[in-house]
């Protein structure tokens, strides 16, 4: 059982373990109720559902919008009161299995959802303009109608961007992908799986889980879990002999840097991660700890660092 700390409301659930799939509408609905049952949220949404629909799984109802608005409005409430320490949303690895799992960065997490599609696209070829007009004219629908705003990326390019909240998914006629708010994935893939009349839906995918975070929330991030001991880190990584200044700040950034929407893979000098290791490294250097020495390496010049009791 979950209790919130600042309503002191119960849910009926379990942390890191499968709460319900949205694959079945009633089997999903009637869980999160369950979970829900002593909140005022409860009280709110008990009542939206008809009779024959509380009865029969197969009903009609629960493939209808407002079946897809409560199921939406419950885990967008399931979310509000997710614990500290924990993220909302598909096991990892999966896209339909929800879940309180514990997360380094608690609710800021996006998903790199990916879903493949049919359309007649072909590799060097493209898709007829006539045809390429009427995929981007449905998929515009259908997100619409299903409450996502759409916008065309460029005045010629025909490529879409779905929106709604941080969700951001970019359509190719042979693919729809980006990063999607778990809350939003269940519904996307309910209105690609009823297929259009312009395509067809092959597969769906989450690549990986990523951070929200903006650049001062990411540095924030890293001073609040690093922030007590990462000068010691710093003198102790230069502390047995002289070592490439870039080349030891790089791996230290690379060791703590989390994925983010704005860099997935790989460091660089303008990455917080890297900015937050810099700034400790700064530090020492201003305080006389580390001695820098720069050195011609060929054409290069490099800055070699040691603590001070290793120089000479």
């Amino acid at each position: 059982m979950i209790t919130d700390p600042k309503t002191q409301n119960r849910l009926y659930a379990d942390t890191d373990t499968v709460l319900f799939s949205p694959e079945n509408g009633k089997e999903a609905a009637d869980r999160m109720m369950e979970i829900l049952k002593d909140t005022p949220e409860y009280l709110q949404v008990m009542n939206h559902i008809p009779a024959h629909a509380m009865e029969d799984g197969n009903a009609e109802w629960w493939r209808s919008e407002e079946a897809a608005s409560l199921i939406s409005s419950l885990m967008e409430t399931l979310e509000s009161y997710t614990p500290e320490g924990f993220r909302f949303g598909p096991k990892s690895g999966t896209m339909n299995l929800y879940g309180y799992w514990r997360s380094e960065a608690g609710k800021d997490v996006l998903y790199h959802v990916h879903y493949t599609i049919q359309t007649g696209y072909e590799l060097g070829k493209g898709l007829p303009p006539e045809k390429t007009e009427a995929f981007y004219r449905e998929i515009s629908e259908i997100f619409q109608n299903g409450g996502f705003a759409v916008r065309k990326d460029g005045e010629h390019v025909p490529a879409t961007c779905i929106i709604k909240g941080k969700t951001r998914l970019h359509v190719h006629p042979m693919e729809i992908s980006g990063y999607c708010e778990a809350v939003h994935i269940p519904n996307i893939t309910r209105i690609l799986e009823g297929n259009g009349n312009t395509f067809r839906l092959v597969r769906d995918d989450i690549f990986e889980e990523v951070y929200s975070f903006t650049e001062e929330e990411e540095l924030e991030y890293y001073h609040n879990r690093y922030g007590k001991h990462i000068r010691k880190d710093v003198r102790k990584a230069f502390s047995h002999h002289e070592k490439g200044k870039e080349e030891i700040l790089s791996l230290m950034a690379s060791r703590i840097n989390v994925a983010t929407t704005s860099h997935l893979y790989g460091i660089g000098d303008n990455y917080p991660a890297y900015r937050f290791i810099k700034s400790a490294y700064e530090s020492l250097v201003e305080k006389g700890e580390i001695i820098e020495t720069t050195r011609h390496v060929g054409c290069c010049h490099i800055i070699f660092a040691t603590l001070k009791t290793n120089s000479i």
